[in-house]
């Protein structure tokens, strides 16, 4: 009985890592299931490419990850990009032929000119603003803190004082 107790404890961590490494080898698989293509380097580039495009049936999920079976959008466009990578096309043409066909709205990331700037500057210029209302909040809450702190006491009138010290002495 030890004996299987001890066997069974050395094997388990072992075995947790085995399977461990075969879940990982299998989503790593799965990231570049959606391409026929044969070719590393063709995978690799149709997974650059699709990660650039959105996928145009309405799930706004990039091109690669959409996962709605038989995609009415996402399996013709997915034989699109293997069909001009095996014709030899670059990924800019590629690109730029599925703008051409849907505009820039199949683009996942919009290009930095014109009014889409504004997507990559306003970010910046609103934790800009939010940083400068916390600081001007916080220096008028110290200085204000600081006046209440800084101001004398009034002085007690000593007629007061002589009457609340008689009354203390009284109870």
């Amino acid at each position: 009985m030890r004996r299987h107790a001890t066997t069974r404890g050395a094997h388990g961590p072992a075995l947790f890592l085995s399977m461990l490494l075969v879940v990982a080898a299998s989503g790593a698989f799965a990231q570049s299931a959606k391409t026929q293509l044969a070719d590393p380097v063709l995978a690799t580039r149709f997974n650059e490419i699709s990660d650039k495009l959105v996928c145009q049936c309405g799930c706004q999920m990039i091109l690669r990850v959409c996962n709605h079976q038989n995609c009415p959008s996402a399996v013709p466009m997915r034989h699109e990009i293997e069909k001009q990578l095996t014709a030899g096309n670059t990924d800019d043409v590629i690109v730029a032929s599925f703008v051409t066909e849907y505009g820039l709205k199949i683009l996942s990331e919009p290009p930095a000119t014109g009014f889409n700037l504004a997507a990559y500057v306003m970010p910046g210029f609103g934790l800009l603003v939010g940083l400068f209302i916390v600081f001007v909040f916080a220096s008028r809450w110290a200085s204000r803190r600081r006046l209440a702190t800084a101001t004398p006491a009034a002085a007690v009138d000593p007629e007061l004082k002589k009457r609340i010290d008689n009354e203390l002495k009284s109870v």
